[in-house]
């Protein structure tokens, strides 16, 4: 069979989940394709057997970019599991890619968590604090993911056989009333944005590589300029935390994140994809 994992992610942090996840596929003799949610992305998904959607958890939900890319797209008819990474308190993060989904898809085969240390780059240490590790995913996390792909396709083969809606049911992610009433006052764009901080550039330190315009930010808000230096459009941000985390020279920087370690315990994930 043919699986797309679609996954937004703004440090490598999903993107590390989402490939755990197409391991275990790929180690069953299937292909996988893993396809990053950006602005102005548009995929084609008739194509595929399986669909897999991920994101990170912003403060208690999938961030709105994913969801109304989401929304826009026809999984036709198509058996669909979620995933999420988070730091410790996903929120109602599954049950809104879940939501966003299963008017247009098929069969719900079921969803996974993945927990490790936020990438919030102002609540990182600072940079003279040698002695604080960073880390990244759960090691458990992980294993759990690259063996996920086994319930999957258990699932499918057992449900195509004799489907067990009352089985599905219970698979199906559960809101929570006060994380939606939170989601409703403190989750948009520009208050996701405010958690990383306005951009701007050490001139010094840039070396016009304009991996932050074409790799890293997913949501359009960095541009270059005739020097190929970045050029930051704020009422874009959706709050990433890519380009204050990535930047190969720690050019990028807010008020907010100077002088803290950068979180790019999964840069290759996106720098090299």
């Amino acid at each position: 069979m043919k699986i797309a994992l679609l996954y937004f992610s703004g440090t490598g942090v999903t993107a590390k989940f989402a490939s755990d996840i197409a391991s275990g596929f790929i180690k069953a003799n299937h292909s996988v394709d893993l396809l990053r949610i950006k602005r102005g992305a548009d995929f084609n998904l008739a194509q595929y057997d399986i669909l897999g959607v991920g994101a990170p958890a912003y403060s208690y939900r999938a961030p709105r970019i994913v969801t109304r890319f989401l929304r826009k797209l026809d999984f036709y008819r198509k058996p669909f599991f979620v995933f999420s990474t988070s730091g410790g308190v996903p929120g109602n993060t599954l049950w809104n890619l879940y939501k966003a989904m299963y008017r247009k898809a098929g069969l719900f085969l079921g969803s996974i968590e993945g927990f490790g240390t936020t990438n919030i780059k102002s609540w990182m240490p600072k940079i003279t604090d040698t002695n604080q590790k960073l880390g990244g995913l759960t090691k458990h996390d992980c294993e759990m993911a690259q063996l996920f792909s086994e319930k999957i396709l258990d699932r499918l083969t057992r449900w195509k056989k004799n489907f067990d809606k009352m089985e599905m049911r219970g698979l199906i992610p559960q809101s929570n009333l006060l994380y939606y009433i939170w989601a409703g006052f403190f989750t948009w764009r520009s208050e996701m944005a405010f958690y990383v901080g306005i951009k701007l550039l050490d001139k010094e330190k840039c070396n016009s590589c304009k991996l932050c315009a074409t790799k890293i930010c997913p949501s359009g808000a960095i541009s270059l300029n005739k020097k190929n230096m970045p050029r930051f459009n704020e009422l874009r941000c959706v709050g990433c935390s890519g380009c204050v985390n990535l930047c190969p020279k720690d050019a990028i920087w807010t008020i907010r994140s100077k002088n803290h370690r950068q979180y790019d315990f999964y840069k290759d994930y996106i720098l090299k994809n």
